[in-house]
């Protein structure tokens, strides 16, 4: 588990604020509208449970799983204790339960290789209703530009600036493999973290057939929330249907 999601997950908010991926969120909420009312969902990967909540708000039946027992611990601040419990992705055994699963934020990639990531796929098959739909968001490591980018949010103090994350992409395309470089800094609490984790199977092409070899049709991968053809993103959206 790395630093940033265990020892600093509860400053996830901080640097990465519940507004940042509000476009993706409401793409999974009209997608579970889409599938009809009542819908269940899971996060996969919840985080500090921003989605969750959103989708419980719009009447949508969420569940969360996240492996960092900090980051539940933030998402059970913000929705119920029963709504996210702490499970790794590479353990779900629940059979046709949910109507919606989804992936957000590269989770997916935090696996060993494909054949985990098929296993994870399969159980993710396993827990979805027939018919029941999976949207990821996986990176396409060869279209991610080089070079840090930088988040300035207001921290504690108040202040504009006091946290920073700092962050950049190295991809190895002969492994599919991507290094995620990044730097936080929050000076009025003064605490400072850098590390580097990997991530594995970064080639959507790669990971649609990996999703449609686990049993899923009408597979599409698109560039945005917008679903507009995958062309030129990095960050792709890749959604199907369960057999």
């Amino acid at each position: 588990m790395y630093e940033l999601y265990e020892t600093y997950g509860h400053r996830y908010d901080l640097h990465t604020p519940p507004g940042h991926y509000q476009h993706d969120h409401q793409l999974v909420i009209d997608l579970a509208r889409e599938r009809g009312l009542p819908c269940r969902l899971l996060d996969v990967g919840c985080g500090s449970g921003v989605l969750v909540g959103k989708a419980r708000a719009a009447s949508i039946d969420a569940f969360g799983i996240d492996a960092s027992a900090p980051m539940v611990a933030e998402a059970r601040r913000r929705v119920s204790a029963d709504a996210v419990r702490v499970q790794r992705m590479q353990d779900l055994d629940e059979l046709s339960r949910y109507n919606l699963v989804v992936s957000l934020s590269w989770s997916i990639h935090y696996c060993a290789d494909a054949t985990e990531l098929a296993d994870i796929l399969r159980r993710i098959r396993a827990a979805l209703v027939p018919g029941g739909g999976l949207l990821l968001q996986v990176a396409h490591g060869s279209h991610l530009a080089e070079g840090w980018r930088e988040d300035r949010e207001t921290g504690p103090s108040g202040l504009p600036g006091d946290v920073v994350l700092r962050y950049r992409f190295r991809p190895e395309p002969s492994t599919r493999r991507l290094y995620a470089d990044y730097a936080y800094r929050c000076e009025s609490l003064r605490e400072e973290l850098e590390e580097t984790h990997v991530l594995e199977m970064t080639d959507a092409l790669a990971v649609a057939r990996l999703v449609e070899q686990a049993g899923f049709n009408s597979v599409a991968l698109w560039d945005s929330w917008r679903r507009d053809a995958f062309a030129h993103s990095g960050n792709v959206l890749i959604w199907g249907i369960r057999r």
